[in-house]
């Protein structure tokens, strides 16, 4: 008899969590005629689309609301003494980049990161402040003003560099390739 009462309050217990959400206390979703495509559907047409090419080092990327990114070309680069994340058997190579606030808001620099890959490895990033590389500005980046960044890597074949460049939460991660 105790078993029956328990698996009465469970079933009781069941159907009263699960009644909002029949009732349509759940996402706020509504019947619609058509459930839409997922990304994996075949389209319609059988005209590809094609994909949108990555920028190169030395070309710009400009966001739609104005903010752009430029990265220069690898540089051979010698590290002092005092740096830090440098391999001596890997070739060390230094990037100048630009970030050009063409948007009417300020841009928080100090969100701006990078991470690189040269022949198919996770490269090493170089923090050489008695250069002046592989630091984060801090200070914002104002509407029509720019801001210099200089970032080294130990890499492992400096003719096969892939860099992402992240510019914040905001914005989608743009992969330079060389």
């Amino acid at each position: 008899m105790k078993s029956i009462k328990n698996a009465l309050a469970v079933v009781a217990l069941c159907a009263g969590m699960s009644a909002p959400a029949a009732c349509g206390g759940g996402n706020g979703g509504e019947v619609t005629p058509d459930p839409g495509s997922g990304v994996n559907r075949p389209a319609d047409s059988t005209a590809a689309t094609p994909a949108p090419a990555n920028p190169t080092f030395g070309q710009a990327y400009t966001f739609e609301n104005g903010l752009a990114v430029t990265v220069g070309a690898p540089q051979p680069y010698t590290q002092s003494p005092s740096a830090a994340g440098a391999d001596a058997s890997l070739q060390s190579v230094v990037f100048d980049i630009t970030i050009v606030n063409g948007s009417p808001e300020n841009y928080v620099t100090m969100v701006f990161a990078t991470t690189l890959q040269s022949g198919n490895r996770e490269a090493s990033k170089i923090v050489d402040s008695a250069n002046g590389v592989g630091g984060s500005p801090n200070t914002p980046t104002l509407p029509g003003r720019e801001s210099a960044v200089r970032v080294a890597y130990a890499v492992t074949d400096p003719a096969d560099i892939v860099m992402q460049v992240s510019l914040g939460f905001d914005y989608k991660k743009i992969i330079f390739t060389s």
